[in-house]
């Protein structure tokens, strides 16, 4: 086989000739740097983008020129580790800048030169100006930036589906309301739904079905249980994809966590259902005081005329009398006068206690209906005198949540109704028992008095309402009224049962707490309780 001749010498010389036309006329910067790094040879592109001239370059490293306070330090020390290691270096970013200090961005590829032995002789960088790539690069990526910030901000997040790639991916939103790490997986829409609330499954299924047959948006809202356990609100929406055989699940699926909105309906829902009884309340109490201002109304219009009627009338005897000079025939109108003037005050005095406890604040505490009891009837054998009482007290009578001054009220009118009303007995015979209940306790007072028709129990907590007409027994019909309103400020009920000339029961339920604000309709009385009127 021949030897391949040499080329001849004009030859080799067009040839490097034609190399130097392209090199110095391409748009790409060439620099030539001998095997220590400094630079022997720049093309016209270096020298008019970097605004170095070629007897300005020669002699120095490319980093004395080029390198500025951004340029990555990491990525620096990469590159010259190649070069050390005589690696060819292709497509690498770099920071550089221009002699003005203008900060551009440029790829580079490095190819080592080596002689016929094979030891390094220099080094041919060739780079591109990617500046406004990267410009565009770093644009996008500032878009997307803030895109996720404002998708963060309203809480909003997407499944995006690529169809070339058949790969569907979660923005960092979905991951942040699942309380998940962020990973590479490829994760969808079932992926997604497979954290609903398990109470939410069928509906939410149920949505994704006929939104499929239908073509119409997907918009639905469901609970997702999160990587700790917590439920969170969510509200997704998508159209559905035309696909080639038929419609099928969103190419883009917006997730949005509504949480906040969610319990801020349910806070709202909650302070109108506040509202609303505050309503009822004030209402009831409205109701209350417009019933006690029509009592008022009554009494005065009738029982407080009556006593005045008496007096007005007696006196005007009185005085037919002391002008006849009878002084011995007007002592009996004296004594009419002064009952009647008794009357009257009984009648202002309940009036006034009656009044004043809508006004007057419960001091709530622990109250010892014992002790109350044993004060009450000690009370009531001085001011029976020398008529025979006898106490059926059943031992253990238990403390209650109320206010103690207002109980001793209950108490009071309770066992002086019994004794007035069973007074024309030879032996008076008073009954105080109890009875626990779930919701609270029940106490009874009962006599051996006159009693009253059942019929007429509707009656009995009426103010100013008198069953009796008997000048025997004496009274204002306050007491009981009195003792209805303290009873039911306690959030209790009371009733009465009877029968004519065979005693009577008086019940008082008092629940085991106290809403002192108002009388508590839910407490109610126990269920074994007789029917109820205003009150019986």
């Amino acid at each position: 086989m021949s030897p391949t001749p040499m080329p001849a010498a004009e030859d080799v010389m067009r040839r490097f000739q034609m190399l130097e036309m392209i090199v110095e006329n391409t748009s790409n910067m060439v620099v030539v740097t001998d095997e220590e790094r400094r630079i022997t040879w720049v093309n016209a592109a270096y020298s008019r983008i970097t605004g170095w001239r070629l007897d300005e370059c020669v002699g120095r490293r490319p980093a004395e020129l080029l390198h500025g306070p951004q340029t990555s330090a990491l990525s620096l020390s990469r590159l010259g580790a190649m070069v050390r290691q005589g690696q060819a270096v292709r497509d690498f970013e770099l920071l550089n800048y221009k002699r003005s200090g203008e900060p551009y961005w440029v790829s580079l590829n490095i190819e080592p030169i080596r002689d016929a032995t094979g030891r390094l002789t220099s080094y041919v960088s060739i780079q591109t100006d990617i500046t406004e790539r990267k410009k565009r690069e770093l644009l996008t990526a500032d878009l997307q930036h803030r895109l996720e910030l404002a998708q963060r901000l309203a809480r909003l997040g997407r499944i995006e589906h690529d169809e070339d790639t058949g790969r569907s991916r979660w923005t960092s939103e979905i991951y942040r309301i699942l309380g998940c790490e962020r990973d590479e997986e490829a994760r969808g829409v079932q992926a997604f739904m497979a954290h609903a609330h398990e109470q939410d499954r069928p509906m939410l299924q149920a949505a994704l079905d006929a939104a499929l047959r239908s073509g119409d948006e997907i918009d639905v809202e469901f609970r997702v249980v999160t990587a700790t356990g917590a439920c969170r609100w969510v509200r997704c929406r998508g159209v559905p994809h035309v696909g080639s055989n038929a419609v099928e699940l969103p190419l883009t699926f917006s997730v949005q966590d509504v949480t906040l909105y969610k319990n801020l309906i349910e806070q709202r829902h909650r302070r109108n259902e506040d509202l609303n009884q505050q309503v009822l309340m004030r209402t009831r109490q409205l109701e209350e005081a417009y019933g006690s201002l029509e009592e008022f109304s009554y009494a005065l219009s009738h029982d407080l005329r009556t006593p005045l009627r008496h007096i007005a009338g007696f006196a005007e005897l009185l005085k037919e009398e002391v002008s006849a000079g009878d002084v011995q025939g007007s002592l009996p109108y004296c004594d009419k006068i002064i009952r009647a003037a008794v009357q009257m005050r009984h009648l202002i005095d309940g009036m006034l206690s009656f009044a004043r406890l809508g006004r007057k604040g419960m001091k709530v505490g622990a109250v010892d209906m014992a002790a109350l009891v044993d004060e009450t009837v000690a009370a009531l054998a001085i001011d029976a005198g020398m008529k025979k009482l006898r106490w059926r007290i059943q031992p253990g009578l238990p403390s209650v949540q109320g206010d103690p001054v207002l109980l001793r009220e209950v108490w009071v009118n309770l066992l002086d109704n019994a004794v007035k009303y069973a007074s024309h007995r030879e032996v008076i015979e008073i009954e105080v028992g109890w009875r626990a209940l779930p919701d609270g306790t029940e106490f009874h007072v009962s006599d051996n008095g006159v009693g009253f028709e059942p019929g007429q129990a509707e009656r009995l907590f009426g103010m100013f309402q008198r069953l009796h007409s008997d000048p025997r027994f004496e009274g204002a019909g306050i007491g009981l009224a009195l003792v209805r309103r303290i009873v039911e400020y306690h959030g209790g009920r009371i009733w009465a049962d009877a029968c004519p000339d065979q005693g009577a029961s008086f019940h008082v339920f008092l629940p085991l707490t106290v809403a002192p604000d108002a009388p508590d309709e839910a407490h109610g009385r126990p269920e074994d309780a007789p029917p109820v009127g205003r009150s019986a």
